[in-house]
């Protein structure tokens, strides 16, 4: 009978254990369900809206020069489509295009961009002869843009941006930054405290910032006048740096420089990394979200390995909306032959 009751006793324990394990799994299932509700998953499937722009007392003429390979011809033509559709309309825009190896029909391609205030100008060019270190979206044609005083003789300043850019809002106030006695303007880079310790070898630490090179506002004039372009081929070929061109550009022009605001050249990949807080820091912003960060930017960015060409990311990524973005410049444009 003791054994008999013992068992009873058991298997009572048990069963409570049980009922008690099922209580707290559906306190817990209950209590996921409720951080569910308040942390929702964000979903960047829509169309930024983007800031009203007035266009009032907007005119004038903004020559802007882009390089461009096979490679890089889709995004070459969206950076343009993207200036058209955006600019002003008393605005006009001068494109100035640097070619390597690009067919005939994408030449064409390009010349159709034509029209509504803007021309396509295009320069072939030959591959640069300087010493590279091939990353993973750097292009040894981006050294290009040390010969672009030299390529186009007539002009004494010029807007140099990347091909993986959008052009979202008009480019005259840019345009018309004073850079007198200075070689350019750009926006700094936060690569100065984010895992690039190449950076800290370029020895700025007195000018105290570094910038990027895909967006600068150059003075061709003084670029000719002080020899700038043997100097940055110098630098080339005798310094082993990771971002090439940028590399150079920031430890030759020395304080010769004039700081942009972040929104002339909004590169997109450092808030994938970085919370908003420390970028609010570093570009001294109060910014409340990611939307509110590229609304109002003249030129978005893709500098990094990650483009927006190609299956789009999932909507939990703020990269889709920037995505969703670029797509809509694309869209329309024939397919390249």
């Amino acid at each position: 009978m003791k054994d008999k009751g013992m068992k009873w006793v058991i298997f009572a324990d048990v069963l409570a254990i049980i009922v008690v394990g099922l209580f707290v799994w559906a306190a817990l299932l209950d209590r996921r369900a409720e951080q569910e509700k308040i942390t929702e998953r964000p979903n960047y499937d829509f169309d930024l809206a983007l800031t009203k722009q007035d266009c009032r007392n907007v005119s004038g003429a903004v020559d802007v020069v882009l390089i461009t390979d096979a490679n890089y011809m889709d995004f070459t033509r969206v950076a343009i489509n993207s200036a058209k559709q955006t600019k002003c309309p008393q605005s006009k825009y001068n494109f100035y295009v640097m070619t390597v190896d690009v067919s005939k029909s994408d030449e064409a391609a390009l010349k159709a961009l034509e029209g509504d205030g803007v021309t396509v100008t295009l320069k072939p060019e030959k591959e640069v002869d300087l010493f590279y270190i091939r990353d993973t979206h750097v292009s040894k044609a981006s050294l290009l843009k040390y010969y672009i005083a030299e390529a186009f003789p007539l002009l004494d300043k010029a807007l140099y941006i990347d091909s993986d850019v959008l052009v979202l809002h008009d480019l005259n106030a840019l345009f018309q930054t004073n850079i007198e006695g200075k070689y350019l303007a750009a926006v700094k880079d936060p690569s100065w405290f984010f895992e690039n310790m190449h950076v800290v070898e370029l020895n700025l630490d007195e000018r105290g910032f570094y910038f990027n090179s895909g967006v600068m506002l150059m003075n061709l004039d003084k670029i000719r006048k002080d020899g700038l372009k043997e100097k940055l081929e110098a630098y080339t070929n005798n310094n082993f740096r990771t971002y090439m061109d940028q590399d150079a550009f920031n430890v030759v022009v020395g304080d010769d420089v004039v700081l942009l605001d972040f929104e002339n050249n909004a590169i997109n990949f450092f808030f994938e990394h970085i919370d908003l807080a420390t970028m609010n820091r570093f570009y001294n912003r109060n910014w409340k979200d990611i939307k509110e960060v590229f609304a109002p930017v003249t030129i978005l960015h893709f500098a990094s390995a990650k483009k927006p060409l190609g299956a789009l990311v999932p909507k939990e990524e703020f990269f889709r909306m920037l995505q969703r973005l670029w797509y809509k410049y694309y869209q329309g444009l024939p397919p390249l032959e």
